[in-house]
C-alpha cells in the first residue's frame, strides 16, 4: 500500500521497453519511489526483446542510442546488434534496481480515471486491478504488426511469420521463400535469407532510400578512451547528434530550407544503387521516385547485392491473391513458395495500437475516440486534456531528435516537472489545459507547412508517417535541443492543479 497515497501505488507505468525503463529512471531519481512497471512479457526490453530476426541492428549510430546520462563505452560497433542493445537495456534496470517495481506478465487491458479518488483504476487480463494516482503510458508504437490484407490468405498451407515475431527454430535451408516488404527490417534480413533459401522472392510495393553503411567499429583503443577520458564520448555523442539534426530533421522539419542537401543525399542514393545492382531493370525498379526522407531511410551495404543472384527475385507488382503453395501477382504469375515471411512494418498510430489499451479519462472521454474525432494531438506530446494525472512517454508530435533515447528524457523531464510541482502543492490532480494543448497543436500544424510532408514530393512514398487526417503525429516539427530547453522552462500555467 503506498504509503503518500493511501493508494495501491503512487504510480503506474505501461511497458518495460526503453520508455518505460527512462521512465522508471526519471522517476526515482526526482524522488518518486512508490511505482510499479507493468509489463505484459516476462523480461525488460520491448522492441529489441520482441525481435530477434537475423541481421537486426540499430540504424542510427550508438553513441545517441543511450541515455545521455548512461552511455555505453564499450559498443561493438557503430552499428550495435540486436542482443547488444538488449544487454544494455536489461543492464539499467539492475543498475538503477527497477527489477522490484516490475510486475512481469502483467498485460493492462483497460485504465480508467476515478473522479472521486482522482485516481486511475488499472486493470489486467489476470484480473487484477491497480489503483493509482498516476499513469504513464511507456508502451510505445512499434507493437502491433501489420498484416497484408490479401484474398486467400489463410489458404496458404506453408509457414507464415511477421518478422515481429521470428522464429529462431526457422530453417530456411532449401525452401522457398517470400519476402513481402523492401523497409528497414526487410533490408536487414533479407541478405542473412539469401543464400540459405531455395530461393528469395522479394515483393516489393514503394523502394526504399538507402545510403552507404560505413563500417565503424569501436576498437578497443576507443572503448578505452571513452571509458577512461573524461567527456570524450559525450563529445562525440555531441557531434554525432548535431550531424543527425542537420541532415536528418533539418530535411523533416524544414525542407524548402535544405532541398539542396537532400537532393545531394538521394543523389548519393542513386550512385549506391547504380555501383551495387547490375542490371539496369533492377537499379530503376529499386530507385525511389519520391523525396529522400518522405519515408524511413537507411543504410546498408547488403542488400542491394542479393539482387545479382541467380536464386532471388524482385516483384513489382501487386500480390492480388494467395494459394495453398504460391503468392499470385496482378501480371498472373504465380510465385510458388514454402514460406511467407511478413516485413511489412506496423501500425504507429491505427485506432488500437496508442495506447494498446483502453484509456478513459475525466467524464468518460475515451482517449481513442478523442484522437479519432479531433486528429492526434497532445500537449508537447505528453499531456492530453481530458485525463487527468495521466501522461504519454511518446504521445503525438513528440519525437523531435534522430535518438528515440533523447526523446524519452524530454518527455519525462516534463512529466516529472508536473508531478513534483503536483506534490509541493499537495494537489491530488494535474491536467493540462485545453486552451494550452490548442496552441500548441496549432503551432504544430503551423510549423508543419515547411516541413517535408507538406513541401516535399512524398505522395508515391507510401509511408507511415502520415496517419488517416493527412497529419504526421509521429515527429514533431522541431529539434531536440529547443524542445530540451522547453522541457526545463515549462511553465505550470499551462495545468490545473486540484483535488
Amino acid at each position: 500500500m503506498s504509503i503518500t497515497t493511501g493508494l495501491g501505488t503512487e504510480t503506474v507505468i505501461v511497458g518495460a521497453g526503453i520508455s518505460g525503463i527512462g521512465a522508471g529512471i526519471a522517476l526515482r531519481d526526482a524522488g518518486f519511489r512508490d511505482f510499479l512497471i507493468l509489463e505484459r512479457a516476462y523480461d525488460v526490453g520491448g522492441t529489441w526483446r520482441d525481435h530477434t530476426y537475423p541481421g537486426l541492428t540499430v540504424d542510427a549510430p550508438s553513441l545517441i542510442y543511450s541515455f545521455s546520462y548512461a552511455q555505453k563505452p564499450d559498443w561493438s560497433s557503430v552499428w550495435a546488434g540486436q542482443r547488444e542493445v538488449l544487454d544494455y537495456l536489461r543492464s539499467l534496470t539492475e543498475r538503477y534496481s527497477l527489477r522490484p517495481h516490475i510486475r512481469f506478465g502483467a498485460d493492462v487491458v483497460s485504465a480508467e480515471f476515478d473522479t472521486g479518488r482522482c485516481a486511475w483504476r488499472v486493470r489486467c487480463a489476470d484480473g487484477r486491478e491497480i489503483v493509482c494516482r498516476y499513469l504513464i503510458n511507456g508502451s510505445g508504437y512499434l507493437n502491433t504488426p501489420k498484416t497484408p490484407d490479401i484474398d486467400g490468405w489463410d489458404s496458404f498451407a506453408g509457414t507464415i511469420l511477421h518478422t515481429m515475431n521470428w522464429r529462431p527454430d526457422l530453417d530456411l535451408t532449401g525452401r522457398r521463400v517470400a519476402m513481402i516488404g523492401t523497409g528497414a527490417t526487410a533490408i536487414q534480413l533479407a541478405p542473412h535469407i539469401a543464400g540459405t533459401a531455395a530461393h528469395l522472392t522479394v515483393f516489393q510495393r514503394t523502394p526504399i532510400w538507402l545510403l552507404p553503411k560505413p563500417a565503424l567499429p569501436f576498437t578497443p583503443g576507443l572503448q578505452r578512451i571513452f571509458a577512461r577520458v573524461p567527456g570524450a564520448q559525450r563529445l562525440a555523442r555531441l557531434i554525432t547528434s548535431a550531424f543527425m539534426e542537420l541532415v536528418l530533421f533539418r530535411t523533416f522539419t524544414n525542407y524548402p530550407q535544405v532541398r539542396w542537401l537532400a537532393e545531394r543525399v538521394e543523389a548519393l542514393g542513386r550512385r549506391h544503387i547504380r555501383t551495387q545492382v547490375h542490371d539496369p531493370a533492377i537499379r530503376e525498379a529499386l530507385t525511389p521516385r519520391y523525396s529522400w526522407g518522405c519515408k524511413r531511410p537507411s543504410v546498408s551495404n547488403d542488400f542491394y547485392p542479393i539482387f545479382n543472384r541467380d536464386d532471388v527475385t524482385l516483384v513489382t507488382e501487386p500480390i492480388v491473391r494467395v494459394t495453398s503453395d504460391a503468392l499470385v501477382t496482378a501480371d498472373g504469375t504465380h510465385h510458388h513458395a514454402d514460406v511467407i515471411v511478413c516485413a511489412t512494418g506496423y501500425q504507429p498510430f491505427a485506432y488500437a495500437t496508442l495506447p494498446t489499451y483502453p484509456v478513459r479519462g475525466a467524464a468518460g472521454i475515451d482517449l481513442r475516440e478523442f484522437w479519432n474525432e479531433h486528429r492526434h494531438q497532445a500537449f508537447h506530446g505528453f499531456a492530453v486534456p481530458g485525463f487527468p494525472n495521466f501522461f504519454l512517454v511518446l504521445g503525438p508530435y513528440s519525437i523531435a531528435s534522430s535518438s528515440y533515447f533523447a526523446m524519452v528524457e524530454v518527455a519525462m523531464r516534463n512529466i516529472t516537472t508536473c508531478m513534483k510541482h503536483a506534490r509541493s502543492r499537495r494537489a491530488t490532480r494535474v491536467e493540462v489545459t485545453r486552451q494550452a494543448n490548442q496552441a500548441d497543436h496549432a503551432r504544430v500544424l503551423e510549423l508543419k507547412r515547411t516541413s517535408i510532408w507538406s513541401t516535399g514530393n512524398c505522395g508515391p512514398s507510401n509511408t507511415y508517417y502520415f496517419d488517416k487526417f493527412g497529419d504526421t503525429p509521429a515527429f514533431r516539427p522541431s529539434y531536440n535541443h529547443r524542445e530540451w530547453w522547453a522541457s526545463r522552462t515549462l511553465s505550470m500555467e499551462h495545468f490545473h492543479f486540484g483535488h
